[in-house]
């Protein structure tokens, strides 16, 4: 086989293995995880839709494991070990990407920078802590944190409970915990800014994990790194992609033309149900009448 060859399929075996996760098949998923990519991963739009605006980021990060809390930075997260368990501990763990499970202390957590997220993914933390119920409660995904500010410094900083500490703003002085699985409810938020469509990717209303008849929003994490743990890294960057897509002509004569094939499937399979329970009643009558005889 030429080299030419060799490399171009060597590029090729690369580009698979970033596409797919293999981790959902190696650990599987937690059972609340409902999202699916909603666009073609080659780049091109989804068939039977108009892209409006199409938007993408990278971000950098933290990745850890449970059973590195008690380690001390940069390999661990000692000094919020208290608080990070605390949080953890009042709410189901949501996966990793996709979704995984590595279940136990295997299990994983991405750290950030609070003032490099996003300051819309900010906003809508901030407003969903606002919210003291204890439905809302359970559904923070998200915990911020103090770094200590002397070395030695309790864990957590001094706070726990996971809050956005007041006037926390963009400041470089607070740290962001989440399980990778949070991001994918407002995957949009992440990338609005500078996108040329900030009004609809702040939209989470138009966010759908399936594209629809009506302006709907698309997002997915195209891209994540792994850390290298071998060599005592725990660095790695995601990027988030978006798109603001509205159903074409086609489109919707092609959707049309499947739904209805959908209802005549359906009507048939009724039909046939229902003609066999009639044929199974009578077959039952007919044993009845036999057995008088």
């Amino acid at each position: 086989m030429r080299p030419t060859l060799l490399l171009a399929l060597a590029g090729l075996s690369h580009l698979a293995r970033a596409a797919i996760n293999w981790d959902v098949y190696e650990y599987g998923v937690v059972p609340t995880f409902q999202w699916s990519r909603s666009f073609p991963d080659d780049g091109t739009d989804p068939g039977g839709f108009q892209v409006l605006c199409r938007h993408a980021a990278t971000f950098a990060a933290r990745m850890y494991k449970l059973k590195d809390l008690g380690e001390a930075p940069p390999s661990g997260l000692a000094p919020w070990r208290g608080g990070i368990e605390k949080f953890l501990r009042q709410r189901e763990y949501v996966g990793s990407w996709d979704g995984v499970d590595h279940k136990g202390l295997e299990r994983e957590l991405v750290v950030m920078e609070w003032g490099d997220v996003p300051e819309g993914v900010r906003a809508w933390i901030e407003e969903q802590q606002r919210d003291e119920s204890e439905a809302n409660e359970k559904r923070w995904l998200f915990a911020v944190f103090d770094k200590p500010k002397a070395e030695g410094e309790g864990e957590n900083g001094g706070r726990e409970g996971g809050k956005v500490p007041e006037a926390a703003g963009a400041g470089g002085g607070k740290i962001v915990v989440f399980p990778a699985g949070a991001i994918y409810e407002i995957l949009p938020l992440w990338v609005a800014k500078g996108s040329g469509c900030e009004r609809d990717l702040n939209n989470l209303a138009k966010y759908k994990p399936q594209a629809g008849e009506d302006h709907t929003v698309l997002a997915w994490p195209v891209d994540h790194t792994k850390p290298q743990r071998d060599i005592g890294k725990r660095d790695i960057t995601f990027k988030i992609e978006a798109l603001s897509v509205v159903e074409t002509d086609e489109g919707k004569r092609a959707r049309q033309m499947w739904e209805k094939m959908h209802r005549t499937i359906k009507r048939n399979e009724r039909r046939q149900q229902r003609e066999e329970r009639e044929k199974a009643k009578k077959d039952i009558k007919k044993e009845w009448v036999r057995d008088e005889l």
